[in-house]
């Protein structure tokens, strides 16, 4: 996908432009005073993954102007993928403000992502927005999330055979190139990023990208973003969960899903707990594993 250019406007919407808005550009320090101005925006939270450009090709939003002011603005974090051996460019949105005497072109600022056709995601809309996203040819679907409680008192009577590898250099020699990417992807600290096998049975593994999301104090919950190989957690849950619990210091364990087979929490536990919401999607591929990494759902 080239560089996105500025989005021509026809006759009705002639006073509007949109622009992109690019890391480190004049245009992003106006956009952020922009959102810092918005009374219904928790700036602190839309800050942190403002900082986040998994490749600085793509924009990290997108500014509404009127008479070369903004007027509203749309959040992006754009990745590129490889689902089912075909390349995907994906774009999650995790702000969408204008100003309300504008907002009856608000939806011009989705124009340039959908023309390009790539795979955009929007996980956590106002359930008022739905009704707008669909009629702008989005899907909308209900994604799941599990959190689960980690503490299994059993394993406090037996050694584990199994591993947590946190190191990069080990992780790289096990991983293909698509898993290698998503683990370079997010190279942030605030990242975790581990490998469980069991030392009997090396070359069986799963990879693990994910995030400590702090609720409270004593109730901080390790999100999964991503997972390799869920199946070989899920079977070996019960000789697991104690591990991630002791090596992260955390008594809960959450992931976002679509379909049961992708996700690796086990569904039979009794200190679980399940929740909905909807999302909104649009070309996203068929039979694609869902995750969310490259989201807001990180924070």
């Amino acid at each position: 996908m080239d560089q996105i250019k500025r989005i021509p406007t026809n006759k009705w919407t002639k006073k509007y432009q949109v622009d992109p808005v690019f890391l480190k550009s004049q245009l992003e320090a106006k956009a952020i005073k922009y959102l810092k101005n918005q009374n219904y925006l928790d700036y602190k939270k839309i800050s942190q993954i403002l900082k986040i450009n998994y490749n600085n090709k793509y924009p990290l939003g997108y500014a509404l102007k009127a008479q070369k002011k903004i007027v509203g603005f749309v959040g992006t974090l754009f990745s590129k993928r490889k689902i089912n051996n075909k390349n995907y460019i994906f774009c999650n949105i995790h702000t969408w403000i204008v100003n309300k005497t504008h907002r009856i072109s608000s939806h011009l600022l989705f124009s340039s992502l959908i023309k390009k056709k790539c795979v955009i995601t929007v996980l956590s809309p106002l359930d008022k927005l739905c009704s707008i996203f669909k009629k702008m040819g989005f899907n909308i679907l209900i994604m799941n999330y599990r959190v689960v409680f980690l503490i299994n008192f059993f394993n406090f009577f037996h050694k584990s055979l199994f591993r947590i590898e946190k190191n990069s250099i080990y992780i790289k020699k096990k991983l293909n190139n698509k898993d290698w990417k998503i683990y370079q992807d997010h190279s942030n600290s605030s990242f975790l990023k581990f490998m469980i096998f069991n030392d009997n049975e090396k070359s069986n593994f799963s990879l693990i990208i994910a995030k400590i999301i702090r609720k409270k104090s004593y109730f901080n919950v390790l999100n999964i973003l991503y997972v390799s190989n869920e199946q070989f957690i899920k079977k070996n849950w019960i000789s697991i969960n104690s591990k991630i619990s002791n090596e992260f210091n955390v008594f809960f364990c959450g992931q976002y899903f679509l379909k049961e087979t992708d996700c690796a929490l086990p569904n039979n536990i009794a200190l679980s707990l399940n929740f909905k919401k909807n999302i909104c999607v649009k070309n996203l591929p068929t039979n694609i594993k869902f995750d969310t990494i490259y989201s807001e759902t990180i924070y």
